[in-house]
């Protein structure tokens, strides 16, 4: 039976210059076109045939459409589309077998290439038959002159050459003076491949399938045999036993108690192992005197007294100290409870000053906080220029941003003594005058507008 083929016309390939994957969807549609005078093939099934992606087959049927190629209408209620193939069947044409097409182990250039060699072969053979010879299998060709014809270079063809050689595809061997001899493998000789064989990797499982599917160790016993239920487990225990047990089998399992080690201990009198089995029974219940006494539980009412007591010691040790040291006394003088006129004028100005002090205190640390800021020691600059920033925006209310320049010109003016609130005395003066303030004029003139 005579081999179906893929007839790819040598125009596309030198005029319209088309892509590999476009010359093979020519050839799908022209064949199935030519034949049944009609084609509405979806982009699935071009998929499938020609082993590429749904995206691929779309970007080469719209090459194709670029170069008129082909035309698409769609069918009403939307049922598919009618493609229509313009007639460029003009010789000479790649042969590809349909076969080969569909093994997707070499690429669309290793196809057109073979597809070359395999028409060569073709006529060959045709013109073997002319001279009643018998066919061949073999060729001789040149790589220079499949790369003409195929408008690629030379080093090109022999890279797909050998890709055809390193799947089996053809044999090569050098003639010199001829170039290449080229053996060709029949196709039912073949070894079947798989689309994951050829991309070399194994078939991946997703995270849901290997939680809900773990692998089981399998033996040469129990090969993927689930393991057995408890309802399976007793079913196989009680296979053997009769249909109407003996009610000591009824009697339910119990594990081992002191008292049975004692039975089976072989040194053990029969009296004592009696009196171990016979429960104690008591005539009476125990004297009063017997029973250990309870102690009283101590009740909340308890604690909150203790924890008063405990107070009331703290703020009398208090009190106490705090009336000896207002005296100013100690030792014989203490113990009279009189004080001298001198000494009671006395506490009078030392509570007066310390009074004083106190409402004099929190206002000093009040201004500290709002007035002065950290002086410059060399190393914060940082804080001195964010500090400087946030003084601008605040008195003027504007956005001021601090160049490098300015930078320089700040740490100049720190370092001849100049302080942050020097810088903020003066802006409040020129905000008050309603004057605009440039911060390299106020760096650099500090001194004057200081004075």
């Amino acid at each position: 039976m005579e081999q179906a083929n893929l007839k790819i016309p040598l125009t596309l390939i030198q005029d319209y210059k088309l892509s590999p994957l476009a010359c093979l969807l020519y050839g799908e549609l022209s064949g199935l076109y030519f034949k049944h005078h009609k084609c509405d093939i979806s982009d699935q099934t071009l998929s499938k045939r020609l082993n590429r992606s749904i995206p691929r087959i779309q970007s080469g049927l719209k090459e194709l459409k670029d170069s008129g190629l082909i035309t698409s209408k769609q069918k009403p209620n939307y049922r598919g589309r009618n493609i229509t193939v313009a007639k460029t069947l003009t010789k000479p044409f790649l042969l590809i077998p349909v076969s080969v097409v569909r093994r997707c182990d070499i690429s669309q250039s290793a196809l057109l290439v073979y597809g070359w060699l395999n028409s060569a072969l073709q006529k060959q053979n045709k013109i073997n038959k002319d001279k009643c010879l018998e066919d061949t299998d073999t060729i001789t060709s040149n790589k220079s002159k499949i790369a003409k014809k195929l408008n690629r270079s030379s080093k090109f063809i022999q890279r797909k050459i050998k890709e055809l050689a390193k799947q089996g595809y053809i044999t090569i061997y050098t003639v010199a003076g001829k170039g290449l001899e080229i053996v060709f493998t029949p196709i039912q000789n073949l070894p079947s491949r798989t689309k994951m064989q050829v991309k070399g990797r194994t078939k991946t499982r997703s995270g849901w399938d290997k939680n809900e599917n773990p692998p089981r160790t399998k033996t040469r016993t129990e090969v993927g045999q689930k393991r057995e239920t408890n309802r399976i487990f007793n079913r196989v225990i009680n296979k053997g036993m009769d249909k109407n047990p003996s009610p000591e089998k009824e009697a339910p399992l119990r594990s081992l108690t002191a008292l049975d080690e004692f039975m089976t201990d072989p040194f053990l009198n029969p009296s004592e192992l009696q009196s171990l089995s016979i429960p104690v029974y008591y005539d009476s219940l125990p004297d009063e005197n017997s029973i250990p006494p309870e102690t009283e539980k101590e009740s909340y009412g308890d604690y909150k007294a203790l924890n008063e007591l405990d107070t009331n010691k703290d703020t009398s040790k208090h009190q106490q100290h705090k009336n000896n040291t207002n005296t100013g006394k100690s030792g014989s003088e203490g113990g009279t409870g009189k004080t001298s006129p001198n000494s009671a004028s006395k506490r009078k100005t030392d509570q007066a000053h310390n009074k004083g002090a106190q409402s004099v205190k929190p206002t000093i640390q009040k201004n500290n906080v709002q007035e002065h800021y950290t002086a410059y020691d060399g190393t914060n600059l940082d804080y001195q220029y964010n500090t400087f920033k946030e003084i601008l925006n605040k008195h003027t209310g504007k956005n001021y941003v601090i160049t490098k320049q300015n930078k320089e010109l700040l740490k100049w003016r720190l370092d001849h003594g100049f302080t942050l609130s020097d810088f903020e005395s003066v802006i409040t003066d020129l905000v008050k005058q309603g004057k605009t303030i440039s911060i390299k004029e106020l760096v650099s003139n500090i001194d004057i507008l200081k004075n």
